[in-house]
């Protein structure tokens, strides 16, 4: 057989496949590509996944001309919600094409939106699905938000309008109440969205004594511009987060999965907003509350125990009256025996110094008498004065400290002591017969 060259077997294969395809056909896939060029043409690359993994089973390359696609598309956006972009399940009708230089493709020819609905209510119950087996889709619901609650981590775009009609109701409010908050910047929008709102989400999780909850906003806009907020990662990781989550990202229609899990939900960031004045203003109210009956207890109390304490300040002088008079009575009786005491002790030292007095008297009178017996016996002693006898020429004779009275009472060769009125003579005895010394 001769050799066919590449186009003749491409020809070959084009008249097969439009001899055996001349119908279109509806086929279902997942939107794994899609780009418009400057031409306005769509072109898509279509994917089919295994059913319980990632690993692609086809591929096919589609084409949406671009007489059709601005209607097919607006159509679709408006019946679905969302934006018609990679990810999406789609349910397509299509003709099937072949180039001799492209090879297959096909040609979308009409989109069923009412698929893709159903494909996305179909990914967000199997997203619950899969947190309420884990045990995690209430998790962030069962934290009790802090009382007071002002110091607010926010996640949202900087240039995002709702950011700042966020943050100006905030700062702007009637009480003047005041709120620590902080923008962890994030994209909000396209196939970003959930990495990056979990890359914010893990900065504030580092520093959660430093927050009392995360407000996770975004302004309005279309249902396709929410896509990013239905993902179980984003999920999971706001169901399983430290602090209350609030959200409020715009989504009038519907709810996002990440609104399912949150702590609290609300539509918008302005709502958001008026929720945590709201609730700060409620925490104020109670706060006067406890103090204006904090007061009157106090002032009720206060009142009470004055009304005790003039009813004890009574009793106090009834009893210091009545004890004061008793202890008068008893000083007095007191007094009055001390008084006769003193009297009776008077007397008896009168009666005593009397009797002193007569006993001095006959004292006295004894001294004088004694005075005058001692002077007769003087007198008399006088008399016998040895020194008057020996100035009368007498004389006194010793033998050692003995008084010789009488001569036999010496011995021959006895020294004797003879005393004069002046002066003294020794003489030693001769004879005891003689006085002959």
């Amino acid at each position: 057989m001769k050799p066919l060259s590449l186009y003749e077997l491409n020809s070959l294969i084009k008249d097969l496949i439009y001899t055996s395809f001349v119908d279109t056909y509806w086929i279902t896939a997942e939107l794994s590509e899609v780009r418009v060029s400057a031409k306005g043409h769509c072109f898509i690359e279509l994917i089919e996944k295994q059913q319980h993994g990632s690993t692609p089973m086809a591929k096919a390359h589609a084409v949406i001309m671009n007489n059709l696609y601005p209607l097919l598309k607006m159509d679709f956006e408006e019946t679905t919600g969302q934006r018609f972009s990679v990810g999406l399940k789609v349910q397509l009708k299509v003709e099937i094409s072949f180039s001799e230089i492209y090879g297959y493709s096909l040609i979308v020819r009409d989109i069923d939106p009412t698929y893709t609905m159903g494909s996305l209510a179909q990914l967000r119950k199997e997203i619950i699905d899969r947190l309420t087996r884990d045990g995690i889709v209430d998790m962030n619901k069962q934290l009790s938000l802090p009382r007071p609650l002002q110091r607010i981590a926010v996640v949202s775009s900087a240039t995002a309008a709702g950011y700042g009609d966020f943050c100006n109701q905030l700062d702007n409010n009637s009480r003047n109440f005041y709120f620590n908050h902080k923008l962890f910047a994030a994209t909000m929008q396209g196939t970003e969205t959930a990495a990056s709102i979990i890359e914010a989400l893990d900065t504030i999780a580092s520093q959660t004594e430093q927050w009392d909850a995360v407000v996770i906003i975004r302004g309005g806009g279309a249902v396709s511009d929410f896509a990013g907020f239905e993902n179980y990662e984003l999920a999971a990781c706001c169901a399983q987060f430290p602090l209350p989550i609030i959200t409020g990202i715009g989504h009038e229609r519907d709810t996002t999965v990440i609104d399912l899990v949150a702590n609290t939900h609300l539509k918008t960031p302005t709502a958001v907003a008026a929720f945590l004045i709201d609730h700060i203003t409620k925490e104020a109210d109670k706060i006067d509350f406890l103090e204006t009956a904090i007061i009157n207890y106090s002032i009720n109390t206060i009142k009470a125990n004055k009304r005790q304490l003039d009813h004890y300040l009574n009793i106090l002088n009834n009893t210091t009256k009545f004890y004061c008079k008793r202890q008068t009575d008893k000083l007095s009786l007191l007094y009055e025996k001390m008084l006769h005491r003193l009297n009776l002790f008077i007397r008896l030292q009168q009666q005593h110094l009397t009797e002193t007095q007569k006993i001095n008297e006959v004292a006295l009178k004894q001294l004088q008498n004694n005075r005058l017996h001692l002077e007769n016996m003087e007198r008399a002693l006088s008399l016998y004065d040895p020194i008057k006898i020996l100035n009368l020429g007498y004389s006194i004779t010793r033998s050692g400290n003995r008084v010789v009275k009488d001569a036999s009472q010496i011995k021959e060769g006895e020294i004797l002591t003879t005393t004069f009125a002046n002066g003294q003579a020794a003489s030693i005895v001769k004879s005891t017969n003689t006085r002959n010394i």
